[in-house]
Formats: structure tokens, sequence, C-alpha cells
């Protein structure tokens, strides 16, 4: 049998002319070959290969891609020398007492970890009070820290035995009020808190009340003990201070005379009893402290200096420094004080006030320099009256009221 080009057989063309392709020229097989590429041999439709590759390639590139956004790194390996992600440090041994620990965390001073290379202690705390201080060193005199329950003090490199309220090199207390010593720029040191013996706890001996006032603002009216500045410090006093009146401030001595065969004093031989204690008669200054003067004068406070024995009384007021400007002086129809009666003066020119009440014919030029007038008071503590006298000294009286003369309303 001959031979017919494979092309030519309808049962082999797709088969034949698919495996091998079409002889040049041959438009039937190219008909054919066009034909049966949209068929299969079960006459089913499938996608054309080339659909089916690009599918298989999309798939493949899918699933790649799916894999590359889904994979993970290798976890880090604490220990094998190289510092991964999420560690500190590796140093690639066990040594877990060097800079880096077995958990590749880098050590630190507070890890509660001792480190010998490098700290002396380390409790794992941030207390500066305790044994292990600052930078894990061992808590010593100087560090600058205080240890608590072993040291008063530590100024560090600043500890001095000599310095005035420091701290020495044993970080005990230095020389310092409450001591018990005087040092420094101290009056005194009684080694205690009570500001009415005449050193104050700031160890400053008082001079009067307003000097205590100043110091101690809550300072309460009562019996204290001063050192006037007048005598240098040397000779105290026993006083009453009046810390309210006119913002507080008053000072008060009684003085009682009345012993043996003592005569009363005039205001001039009163002035230089007064002098001995630092002090000068007593002028009365304002309305509130001419209340005060009567309330102290007639109350059971302070006991008197001088020698006498009496408490209290009215008298303690019969004599003031008010005096005449200029013998016969009056006060021109007006009262007794600085403002409406210009005749008159304190003995240091600042404000004087004994009424706003004018007393008909009081006072009159009946009077001598320098002497003081007679006063009556009435129980509420107001001006009864006065009376010049003008023989001898004028009015005297054996109590009378003492005042340091630094306090004005």
């Amino acid at each position: 049998m001959s031979l017919r080009p494979l092309c030519l057989l309808p049962a082999l063309l797709a088969a034949g002319c698919h495996a091998f392709g079409c002889r040049d020229g041959d438009l039937a097989c190219a008909a054919l070959t066009e034909a049966g590429s949209s068929s299969t041999t079960t006459g089913q439709t499938t996608e054309a290969p080339t659909s089916e590759a690009t599918t298989e390639v999309a798939t493949t590139t899918t699933t790649t891609t799916a894999t590359t956004e889904g994979s993970t790194a290798a976890p880090a390996t604490c220990g094998n020398g190289v510092v991964e992600d999420g560690e500190a440090c590796d140093d690639g041994n066990a040594d877990d007492l060097d800079d880096c620990r077995n958990d590749c965390t880098a050590a630190f001073c507070g890890d509660g970890v001792l480190q010998p290379a490098r700290e002396q202690c380390d409790d794992g705390d941030d207390d500066d009070t305790d044994s292990c201080v600052g930078e894990c060193k061992l808590a010593t005199c100087g560090d600058g820290f205080v240890r608590q329950g072993a040291e008063a003090c530590d100024d560090g490199p600043d500890n001095d035995d000599q310095a005035y309220d420091g701290c020495t090199t044993k970080c005990v207390l230095g020389p310092r009020c409450g001591d018990a010593k005087v040092n420094g720029p101290e009056d005194c040191d009684d080694k205690n808190s009570d500001e009415a013996d005449g050193c104050l706890s700031s160890c400053v001996e008082a001079r009067s009340c307003k000097h205590i006032k100043e110091l101690v603002p809550n300072a309460p009216t009562g019996t204290y003990r001063i050192w006037p500045e007048a005598l240098d410090g040397e000779i105290s006093a026993l006083v009453w201070c009046d810390m309210e009146s006119d913002g507080g401030g008053y000072t008060f001595l009684k003085v009682d005379t009345e012993v043996g065969g003592q005569s009363d004093k005039g205001a001039k031989t009163a002035e230089a009893i007064c002098q001995m204690y630092g002090m000068h008669l007593l002028a009365t200054r304002s309305p509130a402290h001419t209340k005060s003067a009567y309330e102290v004068a007639t109350t059971l406070n302070v006991q008197p200096v001088g020698g006498g024995q009496v408490g209290f009384g009215a008298d303690y007021l019969a004599i003031l420094a008010i005096f005449p400007k200029t013998p016969g002086a009056t006060c021109e129809g007006g009262a007794l004080n600085s403002g409406s009666c210009p005749g008159w003066r304190a003995y240091d020119d600042n404000p004087f006030w004994v009424t706003d009440v004018v007393v008909p014919g009081q006072p009159d030029g009946d009077h001598c320099a320098g002497c003081s007038m007679f006063y009556k008071w009435n129980p509420d503590g107001t001006l009864k009256s006065f009376t010049t006298v003008s023989f001898g000294e004028g009015a005297s009286s054996f109590r009378f009221l003492c005042d340091i003369g630094d306090k004005f309303p």
C-alpha cells in the first residue's frame, strides 16, 4: 500500500498536524489545524495551552509571594556571640557576672547582681541611706550620703571639723546652735527651745520684747527674761512683754522702791533707776499702749525690782516720762497727746499719748522743766486726772514702770 501524507488523513490530522506541523503551502492542514485547536478528542472545549501555562505561572507566582509575605525570621539565639534583634548584648559565654548577662541583657548597677569587676555591692535598690549607695559602692563617711542609723550628717568633700553648722570628718554634727557651747556667731546656747529664758532657740540673747517678737513672731504675751542692749548684755531683767498691742513688742519692767527709809521718787530719779536696768521711765505711746500699761500695772504678773514687794496697783502709773518743752507750757486747750499738745513731749521726742479727752485747766503753767505730772486712772484704764507739781522733781511715787523705748505704734 502506498503511504499517504499524514496531514491528509482525517483521523490522524489533528494528532499528526499538531505533532509534526504542516508542510509549506498545505492550506488544508492549516485550516484543519485552526479548527481542531478549539476542541479535544472528546468534543469538550478547553482552555488554550497558552492560558493554562499562564494560569500555572500566575498560581506559582502567587504562592511564592504568599510564602515570602508570611515567612518569619529565625528567632535570635542568646549565647551565639552575635547581637541579634531583641538582645542588648551577646558575649557568647556563660559568665553571668560580667557586663553581659546570660539572658543577653546588659548588667547595670541596681540589678541585684554583683559585678565584681566594677561594683563593690549591688542590693538591687536605689536607697542611698543603706549600706550600698550611689554607683554600687559601699557606704562610707564622706560619700555625701547620710547612712541611716550610722551617720548624723555627710557633706561629702565639704566635711569639716571646724565649720560652724557643718558636718565633721566623722560624720557627726559640728559646732552649732543647740550643742550647749557658745561658738560661732552665738550670744548664748542653753540647748533648749524656751524662748522666755533670755536665750532664744536661735542662740541669740533677747534684748527687748520687740526683739523677741521679731525673731519669734508667734511668741505669746507673758513674762520674759531680757538682756538690755544698753547694758551690753551684762545684766538681765524679768519683764512683761505685750505681744499684741500695736502689733506687739512693748516691754514693761515694774519697779517698787518702798523699802526701809526710802522716799518716793520723782521723774528724774525714776529715770536714773530705770537706766540701771538698761531702760527708761515709761512714756505711753498710743491708746492701745496706755491701756496695756494700765493692765500690767494693776495685775499681779511679773514681780517688781527695786526692793519693794507690792506686786500691782494704779500707782505704778502715777508718773510718766512726759514733760513740758519749756517751763510754763500748756496744752492750749488740747488733750494730752503729741498731736493735740505740741507744748509737751516724751523724753525721746517720739510720739506720746495719754488721753484724747481735754482736762480743763491742765496741764497748767505751774510746773518745772523735766518735772512729771501726777496721774490718776479710772478702773477701766482711762485717765481720770493729771496735775502739775511745781516743786522738787515734780510729782513722785514709790512705784513706776520702765520701758526699753524701742517700740512705737
